[in-house]
């Protein structure tokens, strides 16, 4: 009898990951009724464990309406979110730290009251890297240190800033000016550009693990290519994309896991799938989350994917949780009177996960909001 409750509790906790955000059941429901069905079967008294929640934290405003960058976290105690607000004479950078316990507004970086925007930000070592341009389109990497701020400026002012990374020994910039696409490196010393496969028409986004194995996601001659720099050259990855499909992002780990996430359009609808490298093959899934863009995915503390995805419940934000075939899904807290709730950006900060985004009161401009799951 108690082999058979156990079958029939995991049949309705595989059952309830498949479901919609509206009827979806949270990781940490799912994870507490498991624990406290085993405890059932064993003949055991049941406890009810703590479950983690999605709580806000507090942002000091800025002149809305205003658009987030990025969010990178070193560890529970540092976080660094960037964007720009709106001024009189046009955008202006925005840069906001966390300490573990309250987000605070930083204005000491160079540029910080001068219109401009501020992008992705990465940490390099112990320092923290973001890129920065200004009104006139020059560019340059901020570089925070212990001692202080720090420039190192491109070469070159490019048309657009498409995306950015670094890693120790090498960074990287690609965008676009007025003679075509632009992949730049840095190597710590000086810049140089980069050329790219043939057919490559423009390189939507970047990231790398270290200074000789950096990924590319491009547009080509023949549709969505994934690219790779080993050190020597960048070359086609090869990577089996489905058909008629587009990246949003790659989630690059030190084991040597690779996640790729996009939209594959089917007759003209466009839905989400993930592509796992295990270090051996490629394996692509659909998980239940319609069109959601994933450029916001990380990985959890928990080992699942973790994404802000299309919400279903008004006043609330919703984060999705992917584990291998499961799909569960969480909420924010209820905002009074939120028109929209857009959690922007996510990032693990030791054992919780930080949101960071924008919130749209009735009546209002969208202004900046941040959540944490767990404390």
């Amino acid at each position: 009898m108690n082999g058979l409750r156990a079958v029939v509790v995991c049949l309705v906790i595989a059952c309830a990951t498949a479901v919609s955000p509206a009827t979806a059941v949270s990781p940490a429901t799912a994870a507490t009724s498991a624990t406290e069905a085993d405890a059932a079967a064993a003949g055991a008294p049941t406890t009810v464990a703590a479950k983690p929640s999605w709580s806000a934290l507090p942002v000091p405003a800025a002149a809305p309406p205003v658009t987030v960058s990025d969010l990178a976290a070193r560890g529970p105690r540092e976080a660094w979110a960037t964007g720009y607000e709106q001024a009189a004479d046009g955008t202006r950078p925005m840069l906001y730290r966390w300490n573990g316990t309250a987000w605070s507004r930083d204005a000491t970086f160079p540029g910080a009251g001068e219109p401009g925007r501020l992008g992705k930000v990465q940490f390099v070592g112990d320092e923290m890297w973001v890129l920065h341009n200004d009104r006139e389109g020059a560019g340059e990497i901020l570089r925070r240190s212990g001692a202080g701020w720090s420039a190192v400026p491109l070469p070159r002012t490019l048309w657009t800033y498409q995306d950015f990374a670094a890693v120790p020994g090498a960074a990287w910039v690609v965008g676009e000016d007025d003679t075509g696409l632009k992949v730049l490196r840095y190597d710590g010393s000086g810049w140089t550009a980069q050329a790219t496969p043939d057919g490559v028409r423009y390189v939507m986004g970047i990231t790398a693990r270290a200074a000789d194995d950096a990924w590319a996601w491009a547009d080509t001659d023949t549709g969505t290519a994934v690219l790779r720099w080993d050190g020597t050259a960048w070359r086609d990855a090869k990577v089996p994309l489905p058909p008629d499909s587009n990246v949003h992002t790659i989630l690059l780990e030190p084991s040597g896991r690779a996640t790729i996430g996009g939209s594959q359009y089917t007759g003209g609808v466009p839905r989400t799938y993930l592509m796992t490298w295990n270090g051996r093959a490629w394996r692509t899934t659909h998980p239940p989350l319609g069109d959601t863009y994933t450029e916001a995915m990380v990985r959890g503390a928990d080992g699942a994917l973790w994404l802000p995805v299309r919400g279903d419940r008004a006043f609330r934000s919703t984060y999705a949780r992917v584990d291998g075939s499961r799909t569960s899904y969480s909420y924010g807290p209820e905002r009074t009177n939120a028109i929209d709730v857009k959690p922007r950006a996510l990032a693990r900060a030791g054992s919780s996960l930080l949101s960071f985004g924008t919130v749209e009161i009735y009546g209002s401009k969208p202004n900046l909001m941040s959540e944490r799951l767990g404390g």
